[in-house]
């Protein structure tokens, strides 16, 4: 049978290749390589003892290392650098150009249905699962294990999805699960902006830096979740905060925006935005982003003292619908307080999926 090959000009083939391939201009495929049926391969491609699967699409100037497998069906954007004992599952995607494509460290396992955005950096020994959609610009370290099911008695498997943003960056051994269906949703999300360091985890339906809770802010927010964090299921993060080392915070609890959670944390209930807790006690106000996202311009005290006692008299509520009526006292302060009071209200007047929001103590 008529193999109905095209190849371009210069290209060098030592490996196997099957039925209807196109092979761009200037690439090479090295000894060993099997390249199945139907595949689309662009210029200046380099290829050294792989195996790619039916109809796979590699783009310009991607380089695959050695003992890589491509399953079937996957894109492989310009510019991708792929390194030594690759699995990619099939149907994924990594929707990538030159300058801006990404870089797959060694042992790494991509497996079927995932999607990679530009500029992604995967180093050594990640795995990514399907579902997962990851946007621009991010990087994982080494050993990240991300978009596999919830953790929960029995076997159950759950098949949600996992959404990240872009512009962030996941420090070595995080782990991000995709969402369990619930009646509102099955999404994980994590928006844009986050600095994540080593050793955490994020679990299924969180939400992290994913809403817009402080709108038009003079800069771009960073959410830091610091080493050893573990979030549980249904926790919520808004832009902005920062989670001190080996925080824990409890499934169904919400840390609003620009709140600062001090080292070793023990979060049951919900953070109001701006607040600062140690241990599991709102004990101030966090400066930096009052001065910095709203605009105050000034970390002096007599600024800011005003949202300390917003803040006060709503953990003193006795309920969320108590602390929206007792907070209406501090309207007409002025703009920039009237902007923090907007974001606090706003963070009583919400849910957690479904669920009224708890009391805080102070």
């Amino acid at each position: 049978m008529e193999k109905l090959n095209v190849i371009g000009k210069n290209a060098k083939i030592h490996g196997e290749i099957g039925h209807f391939n196109s092979i761009g201009e200037r690439t090479i495929i090295e000894e060993k390589t099997l390249i199945r049926n139907c595949c689309n391969i662009g210029n200046c491609v380099h290829i050294i003892d792989a195996e790619l699967g039916d109809n796979n699409k590699i783009e310009n100037d991607v380089q695959i290392g050695t003992n890589v497998i491509i399953k079937h069906g996957c894109y492989i954007g310009a510019g991708v650098h792929i390194g030594n004992y690759v699995t990619i599952g099939n149907n994924a995607t990594i929707e990538t150009d030159i300058p801006d494509g990404c870089t797959i460290g060694n042992n790494v396992t991509i497996k079927a249905g995932v999607l990679l955005g530009e500029n992604v950096t995967i180093h050594d020994n990640c795995v990514l699962r399907g579902n997962t959609i990851i946007g621009k610009n991010n990087e994982f370290l080494p050993g990240c294990i991300i978009g596999f099911w919830p953790k929960d008695i029995g076997d159950h498997h759950y098949e949600g999805v996992l959404q990240i943003g872009d512009d962030n960056f996941f420090g070595e051994n995080t782990i991000i699960n995709v969402g369990e269906k619930t009646a509102k949703g099955d999404v994980t999300k994590i928006g844009n902006g986050v600095y994540s360091m080593d050793t955490v985890t994020i679990n299924h339906n969180d939400r992290i830096a994913a809403g817009d809770e402080i709108p038009d802010s003079p800069r771009e927010f960073t959410t830091i979740i610091s080493s050893g964090v573990s979030l549980a299921g249904h926790v919520e993060v808004g832009k902005g905060a920062n989670l001190g080392m080996q925080t824990v915070a409890h499934q169904f609890s919400k840390i609003g925006a620009g709140a600062m959670i001090g080292m070793n944390a023990n979060i049951t209930k919900n953070v109001p935005p701006f607040a600062k807790v140690i241990g599991s006690k709102v004990v101030g106000y966090n400066k930096r982003p009052l001065a910095e996202n709203l605009g105050f311009g000034t970390y002096e005290d007599e600024y800011l003292e005003l949202v300390g006692y917003m803040l006060e008299t709503a953990c003193k509520a006795e309920n969320a619908e108590d602390a929206v009526e007792k907070l209406q006292k501090y309207k007409g302060r002025g703009q920039w307080y009237d902007k923090a009071l907007e974001v606090i209200v706003n963070f009583f007047e919400s849910d957690q999926n479904g669920r009224k929001l708890m009391k805080f103590e102070k």
